[in-house]
């Protein structure tokens, strides 16, 4: 395994290695006539350095006339939290980064510009992310960076116990049984979330809607908990409660995880053993399993200036431009959105050189998306989460939580609650 991660534009030049990118653009934007800011939500690591790196980039194109300003918010969470404040005052940003339940959100707020109206041109992004932010026959949204679950695993502890990587569900939970009895702990770590609860509600068959009803107490999702309330129970699984994964390698043996390909650079940081990545196991050895599919979509707000709009146009076709995504994946373990990045020469020859890479490639093709309702974000942690972590972590019955969950679900999207 190649641990060492590409970076983006090579850090766009050697005076980087001086200055902090934010450092940069706040000179070129003290200069600029124009300026255009974009309210994200990285806290830091690879997806923001790689962000700053791609703006930077761009402002150089303007001849210092014009510059976009990226300006963290936060968590996804705070970021959408401040934009409906921002709303109120009547001073949203020019963009932001939304998933496509904010997005959802957003437009009964009639606050979104369709991205056909800038004139960008969306020919060769993935349909499938394209679709997903298609309301009303309209795009809202410009796909940016698109993660996918995949299985990260410990080629080492594997290879001490002559065990291969699992392609199926029942494989998975066998192995992890197997390799914790041996290992004396468990070794399948999770999030006790939505997104760790979606992955395995999704290969047991499991949909959200059901004839444009939202089911969260579906016999799947029942299965699907209860399955990991078991794994905690029997001792193969272990729940991660504080930090996240990657942050508790080393606190015991550890052989499995489903997580997002986002987090590629910070297992890369903290593994202390061989690190694999592998598609995802399904429910039979016919098909890789599906992954849910997370990250974000770049929205522009109305009411700009039309200097703006054209800055703005310009910005959005440059982040999706196959160049600029085959840079933008190869520093953050993102996957690209636009397809002729994987035909971009150094991004092939970095596939070729990085098979954890091209397997995160792969896996997009199997894909799920949660629900584009508006109410899905409070629905997602307060709710449906909360049950989860009430399973998991205060060993609740399963059925009664998703029943509850169910209830609740019902009359916030009824308007009886808020």
């Amino acid at each position: 395994m190649n641990r060492a991660v590409i970076p983006l534009l090579a850090l766009a030049s050697l005076a980087l290695a001086q200055q902090k990118p934010e450092d940069v653009i706040k000179a070129q934007c003290e200069k600029a006539q124009v300026v255009a800011e974009l309210w994200h939500g990285f806290t830091g690591g690879a997806p923001k350095a790689a962000l700053e790196t791609l703006v930077l980039e761009f402002n150089k194109t303007q001849g210092g006339k014009a510059c976009v300003r990226p300006v963290p918010q936060g968590s996804y969470r705070d970021l959408s939290t401040k934009i409906k404040a921002a709303f109120a005052a009547g001073t949203p940003p020019a963009m932001a980064q939304a998933y496509e339940n904010n997005i959802a959100l957003y437009l009964q707020a009639q606050a979104l510009t369709p991205i056909q109206n800038l004139g960008v041109d969306l020919s060769g992004v993935n349909l499938a992310f394209l679709n997903a932010v298609r309301f009303g026959g309209l795009v809202y949204g410009v796909p940016f960076n698109k993660s996918i679950q995949v299985l990260y695993y410990n080629k080492d502890l594997l290879k001490k116990h002559g065990l291969k990587v699992p392609t199926t569900l029942d494989a998975l939970i066998a192995t992890a049984k197997k390799l914790s009895q041996a290992e004396g702990g468990p070794v399948y770590y999770f999030q006790p979330d939505a997104s760790t609860f979606a992955y395995w509600f999704f290969n047991l068959g499991g949909n959200y809607l059901k004839d444009g009803r939202l089911v969260l107490n579906s016999k799947e999702a029942v299965e699907a908990l209860s399955l990991l309330a078991s794994g905690v129970k029997e001792g193969w699984a272990k729940p991660i409660t504080s930090g996240y994964i990657n942050q508790n390698l080393g606190t015991g043996p550890y052989a499995f995880s489903v997580d997002t390909s986002a987090g590629y650079t910070y297992y890369l940081q903290a593994a202390k053993f061989d690190l694999g990545v592998a598609l995802l196991p399904g429910k039979t050895s016919r098909q890789p399993g599906y992954g849910l599919v997370q990250g974000t979509n770049l929205v522009v707000f109305r009411g700009l200036k039309k200097e703006q709009e054209r800055l703005v146009a310009q910005f959005l076709q440059y982040v999706i431009s196959p160049k600029a995504q085959a840079a933008f994946s190869r520093a953050t373990g993102y996957v690209p959105v636009h397809e002729k990045a994987l035909e971009d020469p150094g991004f092939k020859q970095y596939l070729a050189e990085n098979p954890d890479a091209a397997m995160i490639v792969k896996q997009a093709r199997y894909a799920k998306f949660e629900p584009a309702l508006a109410e899905w974000e409070q629905i997602r942690f307060d709710i449906l989460g909360q049950a989860i972590k009430e399973v998991i972590v205060n060993r609740a019955d399963p059925k009664a939580a998703l029943d509850k969950a169910q209830k609740q679900a019902e009359d916030l999207l009824a308007g009886r609650t808020r």
